[in-house]
């Protein structure tokens, strides 16, 4: 029973944000839309937030399982950028909302990890020191982070497709270069 109200929860908000601003949503708004007393809403979430970021893991768990152990970053890119283009309306609500900072913290951490797990994957990770390991995933993480959030900023203009095939083309083949370089200094 609990998955199924909580899948309902999420499934509500997700129509909600399509339509409304995440800081314009309320418990009562969404527990009225889901036909759940607010009661059962707590029981299940702390509040709005925590349902959003339910959402986004899952979506995100969905697309990078699909995309695991693929040898070019273009298809996760465009797969990516096809779901915030796709979801545009609810995103740029999210983006422009007042507690932003809930989504840049969970965007940090699932970019870092995939980051992360495509390093380690692509340069033969116990070679390396991991503070160098981890120094290149903070620094694809930004770069991968400030264009997503600058494109979204810009309104979406650019193609998901168009956008995914220059990420890949600056990142591509670059992983073992930068490892190298940053080990010099580390």
């Amino acid at each position: 029973m609990a998955n199924f109200t909580e899948r309902a929860i999420v499934e509500t908000l997700n129509e909600m944000l399509k339509k409304h601003p995440i800081d314009k949503i309320t418990v009562k708004d969404l527990t009225d839309e889901c036909g759940i007393s607010r009661n059962t809403f707590y029981y299940h979430f702390h509040d709005i937030y925590e349902v959003l970021t339910r959402s986004f893991l899952e979506q995100i768990d969905v697309l990078l399982e699909e995309h695991e152990g693929e040898e070019s970053w273009e298809d996760t890119f465009h797969e990516g950028l096809s779901f915030l283009y796709e979801n545009k309306m609810a995103i740029d609500h999210i983006y422009r909302s007042v507690n932003r900072d809930a989504l840049d913290k969970f965007l940090d951490e699932v970019v870092y990890n995939y980051v992360r797990g495509v390093i380690n994957k692509e340069s033969g990770a116990s070679f390396y020191k991991d503070k160098t390991l981890s120094l290149a995933a903070d620094f694809y993480k930004n770069a991968l982070l400030g264009a997503v959030l600058g494109w979204i900023e810009d309104d979406m203009k650019e193609r998901p497709e168009e956008l995914a095939h220059l990420y890949n083309s600056v990142f591509e083949g670059t992983i073992n270069g930068l490892l190298t370089s940053i080990e010099k200094v580390v």
